[in-house]
């Protein structure tokens, strides 16, 4: 319990301090076209998937596709892990079954 109040704190501590204006870069990594920021922010992301879990990571995934989203990885109350996805435009929710076969119980046995 007490790491994921940690958790929680330092994932709020930088988004309050602007860490989500920071990932974004002028132009993209190849150097070609500008990155344009999502419609949806990264604290509306994580509104949209508070109610299932404690937040462990958040990533933008805008690789020049088609629909940008954020990729959400939560811990959910019986202890296992949980990824999400979230629309970078709709704000639309949903549990990402790409990769359905994660149980993982939170430990780190890797």
């Amino acid at each position: 319990m007490k790491r994921n109040l940690i958790i929680a704190t330092v994932a709020a501590a930088a988004l309050l301090t602007g860490g989500t204006a920071a990932a974004f870069a002028t132009a993209s990594q190849d150097g070609d076209a500008p990155v344009k920021a999502p419609e949806v922010t990264a604290r509306q992301a994580l509104d949209a998937v508070a109610s299932h879990g404690t937040v462990l990571s958040l990533d933008l995934e805008d690789d020049g596709g088609a629909k940008p989203a954020w990729d959400v990885e939560l811990l959910t109350k019986d202890g296992r892990t949980q990824d999400w996805t979230v629309d970078a435009r709709t704000a639309k929710a949903k549990p990402d079954t790409s990769d359905a076969s994660d149980t993982s119980d939170g430990s780190d046995d890797d």
